[in-house]
């Protein structure tokens, strides 16, 4: 695995216009990234890994997981939920207690824990389901079913009234029991979402390149247009400032957005400049604010 040394920490690539890099200087962004790294020959099991930006204060967890299993912290930054095969599981953010939350009746995807700590909410047979972060069912319920989307991935708001999904086509921005549900933006291939919490900005994968979204207007900005390369998973920084993401080889492809089996998690800031490779091999999926 490439790791940044403190000389090359301080120097970032800029991008001036999408797909293009220049050097600048800059700071390394604080806290602790989780994320699965592939051994760039079948992408379909990632090594479970944590680290600061920096590649510093490795640890290695000594599981794989599927990309679906998309582990991510709890707000306090003390548990990790992570779904496998038909299951939510939670553990401890060191790896340990490991526990069954809940079944789901079909094979859930990319889980993302609700900022009030009470929800985690995961795609699952097209539709988004929660579960209460204690498990046992409790609050377990298809919150999107009454809608006839194809529901992709979710990400909640700052304050966890609402979240965002990722559908075919589209993003729809729904209430935290489906009670509502209003069109964001028509964005085609419309996958991973992300909700910066700074509750005005949507970063969303389509047709393997990334875009910057307002939440109220759903003006869509492209932010990367590389043909050849896939840039997916998008992740906000804690504080918003940041948005990082993985960037490897790949084409379009509708039956398997965001693939690429040797991705690197690359940056960039919160207004699509400054994109650069952090130095760390991998897809990141969750990003705490201690380290």
């Amino acid at each position: 695995m490439r790791l940044l040394s403190k000389v090359a920490a301080a120097v970032l690539l800029l991008v001036t216009m999408p797909g293009t890099a220049a050097h600048a200087a800059g700071p390394v962004p604080g806290g602790r990234l989780l994320y699965l790294q592939f051994d760039g020959s079948t992408g379909d099991q990632g090594r479970l890994l944590s680290s600061k930006l920096d590649g510093s204060g490795l640890v290695d967890y000594q599981r794989a997981m599927s990309l679906y299993s998309y582990p991510d912290y709890s707000p306090d930054g003390r548990q990790i939920a992570y779904v496998e095969s038909y299951e939510f599981h939670a553990m401890s953010a060191g790896g340990t207690g490991d526990r069954v939350l809940v079944g789901a009746p079909c094979g859930p995807a990319w889980p993302r824990w609700s900022p009030d700590g009470k929800w985690i909410a995961a795609e699952s047979c097209g539709d988004i389901w929660k579960v209460s972060s204690r498990g046992y069912e409790s609050g377990w319920a298809d919150v999107t079913g009454a809608y006839d989307y194809n529901d992709l991935t979710v990400s909640w708001a700052p304050g966890s009234k609402r979240f965002a999904v990722g559908t075919y086509p589209g993003v729809q921005i729904f209430r935290a029991d489906g009670s509502s549900q209003r069109t964001l933006t028509d964005l085609a291939d419309a996958y991973r979402v992300a909700w910066n919490p700074d509750g005005v900005t949507l970063a969303v994968e389509a047709h393997n390149d990334l875009w910057l979204v307002d939440t109220v207007t759903g003006r869509a900005r492209q932010v990367t247009d590389t043909p050849d390369v896939v840039e997916f998973a998008p992740l906000w920084s804690p504080d918003g400032r940041w948005l990082v993401y993985g960037r490897g080889p790949g084409e379009f492809n509708p039956d398997f957005p965001g693939y690429s089996t040797a991705p690197e998690i690359w940056m960039m800031n919160r207004t699509g400049k400054g994109q650069h490779d952090t130095g760390l091999d991998g897809v990141p999926t969750s990003w705490r604010k201690r380290a």
